[in-house]
């Protein structure tokens, strides 16, 4: 082994180390990397056709946390994951993006369109504002398209699709979805590495990017073979769902009601609308499972709805709510000021 080799191996020893000791993981685990688990011999035909990559520890490490210390975690991101997936898979195909992508999912936000990190990334696939309007998600008072499974999941397959095209690597794809591109491509420029592994031992990437590969990689295997690893099923069934146009200004809530569908699972398909109801300037379009459209419709023009007046920012704004409670936290939520709204966890 030459000395070069040598010492790249050495570096690579050595934030491992650090990797571990800085992810405040037990001292015991770090044995982890000796073992060569069965699981590896044979990976999903799609990852390897789509990602060739070095088998590494770091990898077996994740599967083993996400199926024994995370375990609870894990269930409960394939138990929310479960039935959008099907349509992130379409959207990234549509792309040409390898399948496997859709899984980063997982890693961002376990599939939370509701979910905000501390820098402010929102959504499911957690973007930061200004990266969101570039990619033409709206942002305003009314909407929040980081929230819509749809949208977001489109803006994020472009995005992929264009930090492939800067790096020709698919890890370094990901790991720049992480970190941003720019801090990537600074890294790898002052280094002059373009391997992905010798990148990531080197520290030119941050800590959080140097677990965030394997972690993908990990929860893909583990996604490609639910039953070896005693995880619920990741269904290829979608929800059946179908957009409904209905007028301005209608509280969420009293429509899930009125379709007769779960309000969090309403909720959930919906929660680009920010503040719990239609913007009232001019038709919407919602997400119902099929099997309620119906009732939805006829329910939407045959009940008596509360009509409330409400100021926004000088402007009249007309809402509907099924009964007084409702509309007073209505109004209570319109005429706020955008400052006084608190980020949902």
């Amino acid at each position: 082994m030459g000395l070069r080799k040598l010492l790249v191996v050495l570096l690579g020893v050595v934030s491992l180390i650090f990797f571990f000791s800085k992810a405040g993981l037990k001292a015991e685990n770090v044995s982890l990397f000796q073992e060569r688990i069965e699981e590896f011999e044979a990976l999903p035909e799609d990852l390897i056709k789509h990602l060739p990559q070095d088998i590494n520890q770091q990898i077996a490490y994740f599967v083993k946390l996400f199926t024994t210390e995370k375990r609870e975690v894990t269930i409960r991101w394939f138990k929310r994951c479960s039935p959008i997936l099907p349509y992130f898979k379409i959207i990234f195909k549509e792309e040409g993006l390898p399948e496997d992508l859709v899984y980063l999912a997982m890693i961002e936000s376990g599939c939370n369109p509701f979910a905000v990190s501390p820098a402010g990334a929102v959504g499911i696939w957690q973007f930061m504002e200004k990266t969101a309007q570039s990619y033409g998600l709206r942002i305003d008072f009314w909407i929040d398209e980081r929230r819509d499974f749809m949208a977001s999941t489109r803006a994020a397959a472009k995005y992929l699709k264009r930090l492939y095209q800067a790096f020709n690597d698919w890890r370094i794809a990901v790991a720049s979805y992480n970190a941003g591109e720019g801090r990537v491509l600074r890294g790898l420029k002052a280094k002059n590495f373009a391997d992905y592994w010798r990148a990531m031992m080197s520290g030119v990437l941050p800590l959080e990017t140097f677990a965030y590969v394997p972690q993908w990689l990990a929860i893909t295997i583990l996604a490609k073979n639910p039953q070896k690893y005693n995880l619920p099923s990741l269904d290829d069934t979608p929800f059946d769902l179908d957009e409904v146009e209905v007028p301005g200004g209608f509280e969420l809530k009293s429509l899930a009601a009125v379709a007769g569908m779960d309000p969090e699972l309403f909720s959930f398909l919906n929660a680009k609308y920010r503040r719990g109801f239609l913007p009232p300037e001019k038709n919407s379009k919602v997400w119902v499972l099929y099997e309620n459209k119906h009732a939805l419709l006829k329910n939407l023009y045959s009940l008596p709805w509360l009509k409330v007046t409400a100021d926004h920012n000088g402007e009249k704004i007309i809402l509907y709510a099924l009964n007084e409670e409702t509309a007073k936290k209505v109004m209570q939520e319109a005429t706020k000021n955008p400052s006084q709204h608190k980020k949902r966890k």
